[in-house]
């Protein structure tokens, strides 16, 4: 028996869509077909048509459902993996981290993932001792690998710059002693991108990810400060000096 690969089925605007992960292919369906999507191939045909007919009518289901599998058959849907299945030669190797060093941020943007950077729990900062555990994660699990890679995250990580400092120095020290270098980024609103602390990320060789969200009204409509204030006048000044530096 063929082995299927995965369709992922979604709603976007009312519109129904069936991406075949494999092939990469956007289909636009309608709700009947969407609905056997969910279902397929895991139920038989006849439990997906017993499950539908009552919203649908059996004909329409079994029409549908029809469709789906000469969609499978030509190869347009749940299309084959060209692996059929693979392991890893040798351990997981680690070569990078994104460390979340802040689980709070300063701004509130109406689309984040992390729901305003508490990522649905308390807003807190994470400990030295935690972050440092995270290096040594790293330097043991990056094999042979000369360099190693870390980007602070949150929530907003300039939150935490102490931390910031202090796991840089202890990466770089404990780096060394096992002939291992570090490339570190920064992902940050530049809120509190002052002069100063410019100067300090400069000095310590961090690259910096900084966020805008174009003209004035739609930055200070989407990434507003806790109080609701817009920051595009706080920020833009950050951004275009660490930019020409």
């Amino acid at each position: 028996m063929a082995v299927l690969g995965q369709v992922h089925a979604f709603s976007c605007f009312g519109t129904h869509l069936a991406l075949d992960v494999e092939s990469g292919s956007l289909h636009q369906v309608d709700e009947p077909t969407y609905e056997i999507l969910r279902l397929y191939p895991e139920k038989p045909p006849r439990a997906i048509v017993t499950a539908l007919a009552p919203r649908f009518g059996a004909a329409a289901v079994r029409e549908a459902l029809a469709e789906v599998e000469a969609a499978v058959a030509a190869g347009t849907l749940f299309s084959p993996p060209a692996v059929a299945a693979w392991e890893p030669a040798g351990a997981p190797l680690v070569k990078a981290l994104c460390l979340h060093v802040a689980h709070d941020c300063n701004l509130r943007c109406r689309y984040c993932f992390g729901d305003t950077g508490g990522f649905g729990g308390g807003r807190e900062l994470m400990p030295e001792e935690v972050a440092r555990q995270a290096i040594d994660f790293l330097l043991a699990g990056s094999g042979d690998r000369s360099l190693c890679e870390v980007d602070f995250f949150g929530g907003e990580p300039l939150l935490n710059l102490p931390v910031v400092r202090g796991t840089i120095a202890y990466a770089r020290r404990e780096g060394a002693r096992r002939g291992k270098s570090f490339k570190f980024t920064l992902t940050t609103n530049a809120v509190l991108l002052t002069e100063a602390v410019r100067a300090e990320l400069r000095d310590l060789g961090v690259s910096l990810v900084l966020s805008l969200d174009g003209r004035p009204a739609v930055h200070d409509t989407m990434r507003p400060d806790a109080a609701g204030r817009g920051s595009y006048r706080r920020v833009l000044p950050h951004i275009l000096a660490a930019a020409a530096a």
